[in-house]
């Protein structure tokens, strides 16, 4: 897995720049500045901040500068969110009863994400008493389907960016964007079932189906008998540790029809008014 074994370390092309697949580096006779340095600062491990303002006003620009930009902003978020220096890590001692897929949910994370941060290879690793480090992962997933790219969102904040591989019959062809959710998670080994309380699950290839009926197998799975979408086997087990149960996708057929913030987080003002009016009406009765 890209970030299991340890973090996918970016490959060189023109100065010093990540490679995108089967492209051709003469195709920047003008390459913005500020991917060399971002790259540069990525390089050096300790310059994350810095490189993602250098990216961020690329992020959301179609062509090559934005897919590498979206590339190389995935490594370091991705990196952030599975270490142990992430912001947003919470701890949970387990309490007689509980079990993983319970504690993912309080905490809108994933059971493998769980497994991972904590180095467990199994479910029933779980003690009571045990002091678990939780990272929420409320996210959601584009896939942008003429560009065949697929997107983690936090909020607004992107978190991961992947190549895929969909044929023109593999979503769909009525050229409609639609919403769906992660429905199920599960892992194979050369095809057979493997069940998550397994040892082998941590190394098996995944496979997610969603409620659109679409799935997301890698490049070197048997193509099932329904609407599908590859990818690398790395990226798509990374994937599956990211999002959780019920998470979000939107397939992106129609860019122009596309809003990913129809219905948008609410602001901190607009957050903290909604609680004042909440505290306002409980002193009010």
């Amino acid at each position: 897995m890209k970030l299991i074994s340890s973090i996918l370390s970016a490959t060189v092309c023109c100065s010093g720049a990540l490679t995108l697949a089967q492209e051709n580096c003469s195709l920047w006779p003008r390459r913005p500045a500020e991917l060399d340095q971002a790259q540069r600062l990525y390089a050096q491990g300790n310059e994350d901040e810095e490189a993602l303002a250098l990216l961020q006003p690329f992020v959301n620009k179609r062509g090559l500068a934005g897919r590498e930009a979206r590339r190389l902003v995935g490594h370091i978020r991705v990196r952030q969110y599975l270490s142990a220096s992430n912001p947003n890590l919470r701890h949970h001692t387990v309490r007689r009863g509980e079990n993983l897929d319970r504690i993912a949910a309080a905490y809108e994370s994933s059971p493998e994400l769980l497994m991972f941060i904590n180095m467990m290879t199994r479910p029933s690793d779980l003690k009571v008493g045990q002091r678990l480090n939780v990272a929420p992962a409320n996210l959601r997933a584009e896939l942008h389907v003429a560009d065949r790219e697929l997107t983690l969102w936090d909020g607004r904040t992107l978190v991961a960016a992947y190549d895929v591989y969909p044929s023109l019959g593999s979503v769909g062809d009525s050229g409609k964007n639609e919403e769906a959710a992660l429905t199920d998670r599960r892992g194979e080994i050369n095809g057979a079932h493997v069940p998550r309380a397994s040892a082998l699950f941590p190394s098996s290839d995944r496979v997610l189906t969603f409620s659109n009926g679409l799935v997301l197998i890698n490049n070197k799975q048997r193509a099932p008998k329904k609407d599908y979408v590859q990818m690398q086997r790395e990226d798509l087990n990374e994937l599956s540790l990211l999002l959780r149960g019920g998470a979000r996708l939107s397939v992106v057929r129609d860019e122009e029809k596309f809003a990913p913030f129809a219905v948008a987080e609410p602001d901190a003002e607009s957050q903290k008014q909604k609680k004042s009016e909440g505290m306002d009406r409980n002193l009010s009765r």
